[in-house]
Formats: structure tokens, C-alpha cells, sequence
């Protein structure tokens, strides 16, 4: 009973979110801006294994998903730096480069909040 009460926040967050993404992907013509593989793996991996020996699974997931979100971040910025500093990359590619970086934090957030909607102790 308790989880039938629960599909329908889902269904409108993801449809919002959903939603949101499509009608910013569509304002820039790359309607796949917003996937990137290796960002969400991240995310999950960390936030698996942030939850793994806690007691309430579904918040832990969803704090460790934002702490992935941010880890990867960093990361990607290390790594981004770097290479912007060794290669002397244009801006545009800087720029194109950092979309993606902060794709990261939006899953981590993503998650979150899709964990604090399934969470029994809201």
C-alpha cells in the first residue's frame, strides 16, 4: 500500500524531469547532451558502495549518489585541467569539455531526489 502511494511522485518527478531535459536538449539541437555512460556509472558505484553497510539503504544510496556526483566532479576536473593545460585546447572545446563534467553532479542530484521520494522515513 505504501509504495502504490509512491508511484505517483515518481511518475511526475520523472516526468518533469523528463520534460525539462528534452525541452533544454531541444534549445541546443543535441538531443543527447544529457547522456553520458561513464558519469551515471560513477554515480552509482560510489553511492553503492556509500550505502552498502548502513541501515537505511535507500537514503544512503541517495546521500552517496550526490557524494559521486561530486567525486566525479572533481575528477573530471583534474583530468580536464590537465589536459587543457598539456594539449593548450581552445575554448570551445573547454566549454564542451565542461558540459559534461557537471553531468556527474546532475545524476548525484537526480538520484537524491528520487531516493527521498522512495525513502519510508520522509
Amino acid at each position: 500500500m505504501n509504495y502504490q502511494k509512491k508511484i505517483i511522485p515518481i511518475i511526475i518527478y520523472l516526468t518533469i524531469l523528463y520534460g525539462a531535459c528534452y525541452a533544454a536538449s531541444k534549445e541546443v539541437g543535441n538531443y543527447l547532451i544529457f547522456i553520458d555512460f561513464p558519469s551515471a556509472i560513477i554515480v552509482v558505484i560510489i553511492a553503492l558502495a556509500y550505502s552498502f553497510n548502513k541501515t537505511n539503504k535507500i537514503k544512503s544510496f541517495g546521500t552517496g549518489a550526490v557524494y559521486g556526483g561530486w567525486l566525479g566532479f572533481l575528477i573530471g576536473l583534474i583530468s580536464m585541467s590537465a589536459d587543457f593545460a598539456l594539449n593548450q585546447l581552445n575554448t570551445k572545446d573547454f566549454l564542451s569539455a565542461n558540459s559534461v563534467l557537471w553531468l556527474v553532479v546532475f545524476y548525484g542530484y537526480c538520484i537524491k531526489v528520487l531516493m527521498k521520494i522512495l525513502d519510508n522515513q520522509n
